[in-house]
């Protein structure tokens, strides 16, 4: 007959019953937790491609701002029936320009940032602030002599040349679209030598009185504060957001990919990354399903351009896109927003989260509601079923406890504190154990249990190639004095101090046993080595030379005689082990001193 137990009988059902009650609950979790993804999920999207549109139109604005300071827009004549812009007078002279310069930086205080003039009769005028109260200041006189790169704490204060260079401004791509295009423009994406960081500069062309080119005002617009921002939300491992151009050319991104491919050597050009050959498939696959749509809608209502005055006019991003799309990924939570400005900018920022990084929310949420309504089955179920536990849990220690007696196995404290029936069971068990394994008068082990405990570690052990251990014979040197002198009750007394010290000297792990009348057995698990096994010897040998205080007030010294052997250097067995120990012990009583030596 197949053997069972009242765990499995009393158990079992109760735990069927919670797995029924466990899938009907999911089931009707999961349908709810549907409803609730959604709509969580277009809320978390709508919130962080908000921040993004903030960060991206911030820097936008800073920049156009900036712009402003140094070159107002133009107005528009309202005399005539076709208002036409009038430009306003541009500085004539360089150090009106230069104060508008250094207004600008302070207005608009990031450090990093570059805002620079290039007249068209080669003059140049850049500052960039490189920390609180620091900035490089580089000049170019006209013509086409070498331009100089000064350190400077502010407007009116002492320059010093760092360097001096040939920088010819009228040949950068900046400078050449916005003359060319004879408004605000944008230029491509390129490292930026001082921060190592992707920029771009917006540019402006400037012009005289009779609408002749004086020049073009440019301000560099960093990317890592965007990036350092997309970098920084709170997306799960699986998420992503990225704002990109129109074409798929990667700006910036939250899982570190960046606007450019590293350079394979040092005379090699910056190539953009595209997102159609981005590392990340998710940022590939939510790429791919953004443009499916934005050229759906294009093609259903081709985008009206803006017109506005300047870039630094932003206008409103498009409308917000977000939906679920099915990918090779499972669901796809995407949103999407087009940002265009009057200078040529038209990026694009997404966010895509796996729906599945949405369930952890909801469960916080949804299903508290639903909870409660469970929480009252469960609670008459939980108190069953630990009541049930509670009984048969010290009904599985007494039987692993009666298993135990006999084998060897170290006896665990029962911990049963009960008034029942099996309360008293436990206690008159634990009784009848102490008397089989422990001396009655000191409380220790007997010498079965010791020996006993110590071949089933030896059975039990996981390598027994490297089981070892060491046994110390301790014999008391006086303790006949003390009965003859004191009488056999003051000599029960020092053996129970005896016991106590010995415990209290030794590790944990360690056992002592007494072995009969006044000599103790100490079994010490993991010595190898005679050096280890002598230092805790010295120790007990220490402990109980202290003196003893008697009944009456007096001391006595007792002193002990200490053998020991090591497991298996001395033998194959317990019982050879002792008689070894035993045999250096009276060496030792005899002769003096600690030894393990074999040929003592």
């Amino acid at each position: 007959m197949k053997r069972t137990s009242l765990q499995r009988i009393f158990i079992l059902p109760f735990a069927a019953l919670l797995l029924c009650l466990a899938a009907s609950v999911g089931w009707l979790l999961y349908q709810t937790g549907q409803d609730a993804t959604d709509a969580l999920s277009q809320k978390v999207l709508a919130n962080m491609m908000g921040g993004i549109n903030s960060a991206i139109n911030r820097q936008l604005f800073d920049a156009g701002a900036a712009l402003r300071v140094v070159a107002p827009d133009q107005i528009a004549d309202t005399t005539d029936k076709t208002p036409t812009p009038i430009p306003i007078p541009f500085p004539a002279s360089i150090g009106r320009l230069e104060e508008r310069m250094w207004i600008a930086s302070g207005l608009f205080p990031t450090v990093g940032s570059l805002i620079c003039f290039a007249g068209a009769d080669g003059h140049f005028v850049g500052i960039r602030r490189t920390a609180v109260n620091e900035f490089r200041v580089r000049l170019r006189g006209i013509g086409d002599g070498a331009s100089h790169l000064y350190r400077s704490r502010g407007p009116a204060s002492e320059m010093i040349l760092l360097e001096t260079e040939d920088y010819e401004p009228r040949e950068q791509s900046w400078y050449l679209n916005a003359v060319n295009r004879r408004k605000d423009t944008w230029s491509p994406l390129f490292i930026d030598s001082v921060s190592n960081e992707p920029a771009l500069m917006l540019a402006r062309p400037v012009y005289g009185a009779g609408q002749e080119i004086r020049g073009v005002v440019a301000r560099e617009l960093s990317l890592k504060p965007l990036r350092e921002y997309l970098q920084a939300l709170p997306m799960d491992r699986n998420g992503v957001a990225f704002v990109a151009e129109r074409g798929g050319d990667l700006v910036a991104s939250s899982n570190g990919e960046g606007a450019f491919a590293l350079a394979k050597d040092a005379q090699s050009q910056h190539l953009r990354n595209n997102l159609r050959d981005a590392a990340s498939p998710f940022m590939r696959q939510s790429w791919q399903l953004v443009q499916a749509y934005l050229q759906q809608q294009r093609e259903a209502a081709p985008v009206i351009e803006p017109i506005v005055a300047s870039a630094a006019s932003l206008s409103k991003p498009d409308k917000l896109i977000v939906g679920a799309f099915p990918s090779r990924y499972g669901q796809i939570e995407v949103a999407a927003q087009i940002h265009r400005d009057a200078a040529g900018l038209e990026w694009v920022a997404v966010v895509a989260l796996p729906r599945s990084d949405f369930w952890g929310a909801v469960n916080s949420s949804v299903y508290k509601s639903l909870y409660l309504g469970l929480l009252v089955i469960l609670l008459a179920l939980l108190f069953g079923y630990a009541i049930l536990r509670w009984v048969l849990r010290d009904i599985r220690k007494l039987t692993l406890a009666v298993r135990s007696i006999g084998s060897g196995r170290p006896f665990a404290k029962l911990n049963i504190d009960r008034q029942d029936e099996i309360g008293e069971l436990a206690q008159s068990f634990q009784e009848m154990e102490r008397h089989l394994r422990t001396d009655r008068l000191t409380s220790l082990l007997n010498r079965d249990s010791l020996i006993a405990q110590i071949e089933f570690r030896r059975r039990t052990d996981v390598e027994p190639h490297l089981f070892r251990f060491a046994v110390l014979f301790v014999d008391l040197d006086k303790f006949k004095q003390v009965n003859d002198h004191y009488g056999h009750d003051e000599g029960d007394r020092v053996l129970i101090e005896v016991g106590l010290r010995l415990q209290n000297a030794l590790r944990k792990e360690d056992e002592v046993a007494r072995f009969g009348g006044d000599e103790f057995i100490v079994y010490l698990p993991g010595v190898a080595d005679e050096e280890s096994a002598l230092a805790i010897a010295e120790k007990i040998y220490a402990v109980l030379n202290k003196p003893i205080l008697m009944a009456n007030g007096g001391h006595c010294q007792i002193g002990a005689s200490i053998g020991g052997a090591l497991y298996p250097a001395d033998g194959p067995d317990l019982e050879t082990l002792l008689k070894v120990a035993d045999k250096r012990m009276y060496s030792v009583k005899k002769f003096g001193g600690l030894t393990f030596s074999s040929d003592d």
